[in-house]
């Protein structure tokens, strides 16, 4: 498939959110999901994270269709999260809402606390060490994030998120750092275990 058949960002928002189907998330939430994907302790395969965002139709789309279409464009922005962690870290920015000019950074968050679940014992060991603390601005936005945190104070939490959406384009790349052992290992491990490989 070409570049030039792949949707934008605001086009891959619009058909999600925009046809009264309340259950699928738009394009900010999406990028939360894949910067947890992305930076997090485990791998998780295409399909998997995908089916989140589009359900099964994702994996059986036919050649050419907008189904297709919509999920290599959301690939798209995987794989230049990718890049852009690895290679060029300081370049990393959140996709959020924005809601009369104001930056909105909850949806994001919807969509990575999705993608923590995704694999909730990997991220257990991060969440119950002290580099949970590095993850306040990102948790502090969400109502399970925040009970996480149960030795932070309300107030406290209420002044981080305030503060969330400048904190979390340098959080990501530091949580990308910090899993990228454990997240190497545990793509070894997937693609061992792979029917595909002997």
């Amino acid at each position: 498939m070409t570049q030039q058949s792949l949707f934008s960002y605001e086009e891959v928002d619009l058909i999600l959110r925009g046809e009264g189907d309340d259950d699928f998330v738009g394009m900010s939430a999406i990028d939360g999901l894949i910067a947890a994907v992305v930076a997090g302790p485990a791998f998780i395969e295409r399909d998997e994270w995908l089916r989140q965002i589009i359900g099964d139709r994702a994996i059986a789309a036919a050649p050419g269709s907008q189904t297709q279409s919509l999920a290599q464009s959301i690939m798209r922005r995987h794989d230049e999260v990718g890049e852009i962690l690895a290679h060029r870290p300081e370049a990393y920015l959140p996709m959020f809402m924005q809601d009369e000019g104001a930056i909105v950074a909850e949806q994001w968050t919807i969509g990575f606390m999705l993608g923590v679940g995704l694999r909730a014992k990997a991220w257990d060991k991060i969440m119950l060490s002290s580099f949970r603390q590095t993850l306040a601005p990102i948790l502090s936005v969400h109502l399970v994030g925040r009970r996480m945190m149960p030795d932070v104070p309300e107030p406290e939490l209420d002044r981080i998120a305030t503060t969330a959406p400048g904190a979390i384009a340098n959080v990501v790349p530091i949580l990308y750092r910090h899993c990228a052992d454990r997240r190497a290992s545990s793509r070894r491990l997937a693609k061992s275990r792979s029917p595909h490989r002997r």
